[in-house]
């Protein structure tokens, strides 16, 4: 349902640019993707912040199931049969894997954390499936909508939008959120802050500093980063 309900309210707004960049990205195989040195660094981001001690965990689809709404109950635990239905739709997307790294500011402001995250696809068709109908791949909350803004081409097209949640604790927040495709990878940059600070500009240029990264990799300039060990939900 939340995949499903995801795609009905993207498939009207998300405006993934029609104008592709002018580099290609060759295909590579699975285990060939270093996801984490696609990823922004500490030093793409404003004085202060600091990489979170979990930066870098992979995800395959079961660890990644777990974090969809719906999947565990108000105490934490899990619903295994929620989880096993959302494992088979992301199967079904032919979603591979993601490596997500976090980092937090040095003192609460406008934003409250920077999340990047880069998924890998079987597929270029699968992966730009993912971002018009299934929210760039996100776990979302289908009780909060979007609302998207334009972006500039990123990689071989970008899109933005708002989406709005409820943290732990019940505060408020907002995430601007960014994505773009290269070849069969998706990569977000999320940026985290309460209603009426969200700063775009920010996370547009995190975005850009993204793909200088990730055509690095590409073109073999990138050192190879070590992913943590895949986290279990």
């Amino acid at each position: 349902m939340l995949m499903r309900t995801t795609a009905l309210l993207l498939g009207a707004m998300l405006l993934f640019s029609a104008c592709d960049s002018a580099r290609g990205y060759p295909e590579r195989g699975d285990e060939n993707y270093d996801l984490k040195a696609m990823s922004i660094t500490k030093a793409d981001l404003p004085a202060g912040f600091s990489e979170q001690d979990l930066s870098g965990v992979d995800f395959d689809n079961d660890t990644w199931a777990g974090l969809f709404d719906g999947v565990t109950d108000k105490n934490g635990d899990i619903d295994r049969d929620a989880k096993q239905a959302k494992r088979a739709q992301l199967d079904a997307q032919k979603r591979i894997r993601s490596s997500v790294s976090s980092f937090d500011p040095p003192e609460l402001g406008k934003v409250f954390g920077v999340t990047a995250i880069s998924t890998l696809y079987e597929n270029d068709q699968a992966a730009a499936d993912a971002a018009s109908k299934f929210a760039c791949g996100l776990p979302l909350d289908i009780k909060a909508p979007l609302e998207e803004f334009s972006v500039p081409t990123i990689g071989q097209g970008a899109n933005g939008f708002f989406y709005n949640k409820s943290a732990s604790s019940g505060l408020h927040l907002v995430d601007t959120t960014i994505c773009f495709r290269t070849g069969r990878v998706i990569h977000s940059v999320q940026s985290t802050g309460l209603p009426g600070t969200e700063d775009v500009a920010l996370t547009v240029r995190l975005a850009e500093k993204m793909n200088l990264h990730v055509n690095a990799f590409f073109d073999g300039r990138a050192p190879a980063a070590t992913a943590a060990p895949a986290k279990k939900p």
